[in-house]
């Protein structure tokens, strides 16, 4: 049986989708699962047992100049006979690959497609009831298992039994790159803060995440060392970088690391504080503690959902600007008009300690 996954981007996105391959693998363990990513989220797959093949494209594919590397990567992809090709994002990009690849395909309804034109390239459309994407992802799973084994599918497992299951492979050279790392800074126990994220409506202003940092560092953190991730590829961590440095704050400042290893930092780690991102959403797929911020987009949607804890800990910020990537019709907004400066510094830093003070 193969499958073929078409979930193109973006880092949270193809986590919020793990859960859907763990699902098959539990009720067809003989199944040879494939996907089809862009480069900026390949690190998490490439390599892992649980994937026949990873089809990597160009971050930005649809520019002209990379259609041929496209052509001759459909070309290949074409050489396998697919079972099923589940579409689980319903866009213009899957829709390509939906269009040109030889199998039977099966996505979201109009309604559930981000797209939805899109649902004209697949073969059978699922309509999900859901609260959180996860279980909506789930959904087109469990209609994909029963449109291949009929009458034989008879009960979808519980999320628990398969969260038993769920594991990224990490190489040993990856273990220790970054156990080695820990071991020089004299790292023990650390919380993570992660400021950057995708959108501009989504971050929490960078002078919340500067006051933050001087209130946890004045603070017991029940000997928690704090790590800054992200200064190397975003302006918030960055900024936040160059500011500790000039005001001579101590806290680490992660190197430039692959997705991978990434990955198992954060589960090593006793916290995780993140806006919606891709990094806040490894967090939970580990089991690890986070808090995470929203604001344009839903906690209850987009958030947490494998860990009970992380659910609760969320923090929903009211923002009418809801799904759209700036805070009203300025690019970058002051604090009258961005909704996520409603949350301050002091109020996370107390969430932060109080969920600290509790490790054993």
């Amino acid at each position: 049986m193969d499958i073929l996954i078409l979930r193109v981007s973006a880092i949270g996105d193809v986590i919020h989708t793990l859960p859907s391959i763990f699902f098959i693998k539990k009720v067809l363990p003989n199944a040879k699962i494939s996907w089809i990513v862009q480069k900026k989220a390949a690190d998490l797959l490439i390599n892992q047992p649980f994937l026949e093949n990873v089809y990597v494209l160009p971050d930005k594919f649809l520019y002209p100049h990379h259609l041929l590397k496209i052509l001759k990567l459909i070309k290949k992809i074409n050489k396998t006979r697919w079972d099923m090709i589940i579409d689980f994002q319903g866009i213009l990009k899957t829709s390509i690959f939906a269009y040109f690849i030889k199998g039977k395909k099966i996505g979201f309804d109009k309604k559930n497609a981000r797209l939805g034109i899109t649902t004209f390239f697949t073969n059978k459309q699922i309509k999900p009831k859901y609260k959180n994407i996860i279980q909506k992802n789930l959904n087109l799973t469990s209609g994909t298992l029963q449109e291949i084994l009929k009458n034989n599918f008879k009960k979808c497992p519980t999320i628990d039994s398969i969260k038993k299951n769920f594991k990224l492979k990490i190489k040993s050279k990856d273990k220790v790159i970054i156990n080695n790392w820990l071991k020089k800074n004299d790292i023990k126990k650390f919380i993570i803060l992660s400021p950057n994220t995708t959108w501009p409506s989504k971050h929490w202003p960078v002078e919340n995440w500067k006051n933050l940092i001087t209130i946890l560092t004045k603070n017991n953190l029940n000997n928690n060392s704090i790590i800054l991730l992200g200064k190397d590829f975003g302006a918030q961590a960055k900024n936040i970088f160059e500011y500790c440095k000039k005001n001579k704050i101590r806290i680490l400042f992660s190197p430039k690391w692959n997705l991978i290893q990434t990955s198992y930092l954060i589960s090593l780690v006793n916290l995780l504080v993140a806006p919606d991102t891709g990094i806040l959403h490894i967090a939970d797929f580990l089991g690890k503690k986070s808090i995470g911020i929203f604001g344009p987009t839903s906690a209850k949607k987009h958030g947490p959902f494998l860990l009970q804890n992380n659910i609760s800990n969320a923090i929903q910020i009211k923002c009418p600007h809801f799904y759209k990537k700036t805070h009203g019709k300025l690019k970058t907004s002051g604090n009258k008009t961005n909704c996520m400066y409603k949350l301050n510094a002091e109020t996370l830093a107390k969430k932060i300690l109080k969920i600290i003070k509790k490790e054993k």
